[in-house]
């Protein structure tokens, strides 16, 4: 037993030596580092300029839906926020909530367009398989009166931080193979939404519905009005 306990410390100190000596590379190991960051760059680079709008969806949701919706909203997490706000919230609806909202816009398209363009869009949007509201969390701050025009203010800080952490969320449900379409109708910035969804207007604002799910079919990309020289300034 003392023999065999004796043999185990030394292999101990074996790996521990093994661990803290220093490690030769390789070329061939050296090179595979390089390429690591290329890689890496083409993965994401690609994944930003192939996410398209998705307009129509598969009737059903995958069944690893909800998995790769806690991924995006845990990236949407990683958005850069200045002020270290965390203001975005997310609310996932169920059944009950997505017919309040669709019913509550087809009430506002029969008042605007008419009795069947309102039944028109009630259908459609039912179709939709997958609803998560984005709201932006106002300040609770009383010393804090900033509002969008203050360019240093809290409440513009707050609502790009919330739009990055949209444009996150999309990308990671791009990248698990899931569309999107981030929408920001009438509806969304109508008084009775929030209740509809289940927030208080007073404590947090609308930045928009996104609609995910399996896309039908991928868009092709959307021709580029201005190229790269068009809008990058190079300055002395």
């Amino acid at each position: 037993m003392k023999t065999f306990l004796g043999g185990c410390a030394l292999m101990l100190l074996i790996r521990s030596a093994c661990a803290f000596a220093p490690a030769t590379q390789s070329p061939s190991s050296s090179t595979q580092l390089h390429a690591r960051p290329q890689a890496r760059f083409r993965e994401v680079q690609g994944n930003i300029l192939t996410r398209r709008t998705i307009n129509e969806f598969e009737p059903t949701l995958p069944s690893n839906w909800e998995r790769s919706l806690e991924r995006a909203i845990e990236a949407a997490m990683y958005a850069p926020n200045h002020k270290r706000s965390e203001p975005w919230r997310f609310y996932l609806l169920g059944p009950k909530s997505i017919e309040k909202v669709c019913k509550l816009n087809a009430e506002m398209v029969t008042t605007k367009k008419g009795e069947a363009a309102g039944e028109k869009k009630l259908e459609r949007w039912l179709q939709m398989p997958g609803w998560l509201v984005v709201t932006c969390a106002k300040s609770n701050d009383a010393a804090d009166d900033s509002t969008m025009d203050d360019p240093m203010g809290l409440a513009r800080e707050d609502y790009a931080a919330c739009c990055c952490a949209v444009q996150n969320l999309c990308l990671s449900l791009s990248a698990q193979g899931l569309g999107t379409k981030w929408t920001t109708g009438a509806v969304n910035f109508e008084e009775r939404f929030a209740e509809a969804v289940g927030f208080e207007s007073d404590d947090e604002y609308t930045v928009g519905t996104i609609w995910f799910g399996t896309p039908l079919k991928k868009p092709s990309p959307p021709g580029k009005k201005k190229g790269l020289e068009d809008v990058l300034r190079r300055m002395e």
